[in-house]
């Protein structure tokens, strides 16, 4: 299996220009090597309308309508599948800044329920995202940005203290009341959040690139297992910026550990793509990228709402079909989260099971409280206290 990969809205630590709000990754993918069996094939459609390469943006509907018929034949011909990973950029600044703050790992003031169960993170995080102004977010992003530790760490009482003026418009009383918790203990504790890292390849790993990469990376691990085929290489179109990271973190998820690793509600492993290559090439060297680049150009034009022609609509309506699309946006996640709380409220919930989460959320609170207090006499965060128990056990 092969991967042949573009991307398109880089903007790099601008991800607030409002020209390309979004970041996108797109994979063709072959179970054959296509750009050393169909170099010729492809660049003989090209020749045949005049066509020197396939740039969508460059060469626009015209030459694309006019080739659309022969590509779409030969993409049918190889089963070609496709891979699409959207970032919204705003979106992604918002879950930045709850990892930040409300990871109860790394604050002994935020609540576990709220950090380590996915949909009760997912729901709070949408709500913070309301209150967290454009202002608030680019202050934000410059203290992830920024070179001098210190400079990052004074940031972070204003930054609190803004999002704090607008807890009042959040709508329930429990949000309010762990958002308020949550931020004003990382308000009077700058010294203790991990906010800074060192060296521009290792923030690199903030960017909307590098979040799509591993999108496409757990994308591409998903079609192997469907297909019951490993994946020999990736291709990927040279960014000069990201290029060591891109392959730095193909290396460490290529190996890192196959164990399962399981949370509550949810389990996960991080190797994916074992045994695979990462290879960087020139679009103009890799008509597979050329294809990628088509694929995700009519995609962004569907999603500005633009009507497609007729043949460019069947080129999109095939990788619809054959494809697989990830999005990581308020409307995307927003939609999982609203499928989900709909089939748990209607559900009927026994009155023990209802007991069993008043006293796990009394244990909890009486922990959280435990681990705020153990802070100011050792210092310690809570990840480095090891497994804990509740407190009445300690007691005992």
């Amino acid at each position: 299996m092969f991967a042949f990969v573009d991307e398109t809205g880089n903007t790099g630590s601008n991800i607030f220009d409002e020209a390309q709000p979004d970041f996108f990754t797109g994979a063709l993918i072959t179970k054959c090597n296509f750009d050393m069996l169909y170099t010729n094939a492809v660049r003989a459609i090209y020749n045949k309308h005049g066509i020197d390469s396939l740039h969508a943006s460059v060469i626009g509907f015209g030459p694309i309508e006019k080739i659309a018929p022969d590509l779409l034949n030969l993409l049918k011909k190889v089963d070609a599948r496709f891979f699409v990973s959207r970032v919204e950029k705003r979106y992604l600044v918002a879950t930045k800044f709850y990892d930040i703050f409300f990871d109860s790992g790394e604050n002994p003031a935020a609540v576990w329920s709220a950090y380590n169960l996915r949909i009760l993170r997912l729901t709070l995080c949408f709500k913070v995202a309301t209150i967290l102004t454009d202002e608030v977010a680019r202050e934000f992003w410059s203290m992830l940005m920024a070179r001098n530790e210190k400079q990052a760490r004074a940031n972070i009482p204003a930054i609190c203290n803004a999002v704090l003026k607008n807890v009042h418009f959040l709508a329930d009383q429990r949000s309010r009341h762990i958002v308020t918790e949550t931020l004003l203990w990382s308000r009077d504790h700058p010294e203790a959040l991990d906010i800074f890292i060192a060296g521009r390849q290792a923030k690199n790993g903030h960017m909307p690139n590098m979040v799509a990469f591993v999108n496409l990376l757990d994308g591409l691990e998903g079609f192997s297992k469907r297909w019951h085929r490993s994946l020999r290489k990736i291709v990927h179109d040279r960014q000069s910026q990201f290029e060591g990271s891109l392959e730095e973190w193909h290396r460490l998820f290529s190996n890192a550990s196959g164990e399962t690793i399981r949370r509550p509600g949810e389990t996960m492993v991080l190797r994916m793509v074992p045994g695979s290559t990462f290879e960087i090439s020139s679009s103009d060297n890799s008509v597979g990228i050329q294809v990628a680049d088509l694929v995700l150009w009519l995609f962004r034009q569907f999603l500005a709402g633009r009507k497609l022609p007729e043949r460019s609509a069947a080129i999109l309506n095939y990788v619809f079909k054959k494809g697989y699309h990830q999005d990581l946006s308020f409307q995307g996640v927003g939609n999982q989260v609203e499928q989900k709380l709909r089939e748990i409220m209607e559900k009927d919930i026994p009155p023990e099971a209802m007991e069993a989460a008043r006293r796990f959320g009394e244990e909890q609170e009486q922990l959280r409280q435990h681990l705020i207090a153990s802070y100011e006499e050792d210092g310690l965060m809570p990840y480095q206290r090891g497994p804990l128990k509740s407190v009445s056990n300690d007691a005992a």
